[in-house]
């Protein structure tokens, strides 16, 4: 444990962060469990770790039968970004912080952050979503890191970073982005940009869709007409700011964006079919 710890202070160190970075999950760089490869899907639950946070207010403690299980409850709960899992107890444990407060190991326990996998979509859904000499012009920067090896490297950054949802990258500098707003963008040659909800459009939605079911209301934060139901998920990954979840109707075809992805926050409407893109993110390519 301990020479591992030197491993992570090496691995911060080498990242050059250039402003505090509070929350994050830096040190899972220093890994063998997270590949920073884009020819294959990283494994990024941490086995024999687990991420201790009780003091939020959306903490649950429940039974699951697997892991996945209690991955996808997770994917259905506001405020829900990381898990901890004991394979003996069936235990599942949310995290508020995608790295919890504390990691520590404990035996048949398995974690992760429910962003970590949401990036590794299919080389189409990075073509799609990768904005070449293009800088991101809306939004706040979290932080900024100097010698970051490759945009997937920088993706891998901001998945274990809390609230950030989009990266600017140069080969000298990943910049982190919270609350990003479609349609705001600079020309800037040598300069790649990633909304990392662009990332799960590609991915299957059919694991992931609650029949007869619609999003409050309350937490309505757009509408449009698309096609189906894939269009729809498009439409809240690529330009909803703070967009969580969607409801389509396959009579009108409307597609509604909402602020949530709480299963609880769903009424009964046989019209709609809802999906939480958080869902889809764990979801296999």
């Amino acid at each position: 444990i301990i020479q591992n710890r030197q491993a992570i202070s090496a691995r911060i160190s080498l990242l050059g962060i250039t402003t505090g970075l509070k929350n994050t999950a830096m040190e899972w760089f220093g890994s063998n469990d997270v590949q920073l490869h884009s020819s294959q899907r990283r494994q990024c639950r941490l086995e024999g770790l687990d991420m201790f946070e009780s003091n939020h207010p959306n903490y649950i403690s429940t039974n699951s039968q697997s892991f996945d299980d209690c991955l996808y409850k997770c994917s259905w709960k506001d405020g829900c970004n990381a898990v901890s899992y004991n394979s003996k107890t069936r235990k599942c444990t949310s995290v508020q912080r995608r790295s919890g407060l504390m990691i520590y190991p404990v035996r048949d326990t398995y974690s992760t952050s429910i962003y970590c996998s949401s990036g590794w979509s299919s080389f189409e859904g990075w073509k799609q979503c990768v904005k070449r000499d293009v800088k991101l012009g809306s939004g706040h920067t979290l932080a900024t890191a100097s010698r970051v090896a490759s945009l997937e490297e920088c993706v891998s950054l901001c998945q274990m970073t809390d609230d950030c949802t989009a990266v600017t990258y140069t080969s000298t500098s990943c910049s982190l982005i919270q609350y990003l707003s479609a349609g705001h963008t600079v020309t800037s040659p040598g300069t790649d940009s990633i909304n990392l909800k662009c990332l799960v459009s590609d991915k299957p939605v059919e694991k992931c869709m609650m029949s007869e079911t619609v999003f409050s209301n309350q937490y309505r934060i757009g509408m449009t007409r698309v096609s189906d139901l894939r269009k729809c998920v498009e439409f809240c990954g690529n330009g909803v700011k703070g967009c969580e979840g969607v409801s389509f109707s396959d009579s009108t075809l409307s597609c509604e964006a909402f602020s949530t992805r709480d299963s609880q926050n769903t009424f009964r409407d046989v019209n709609y079919s809802s999906v939480s893109l958080a869902c889809i993110g764990i979801s296999e390519s």
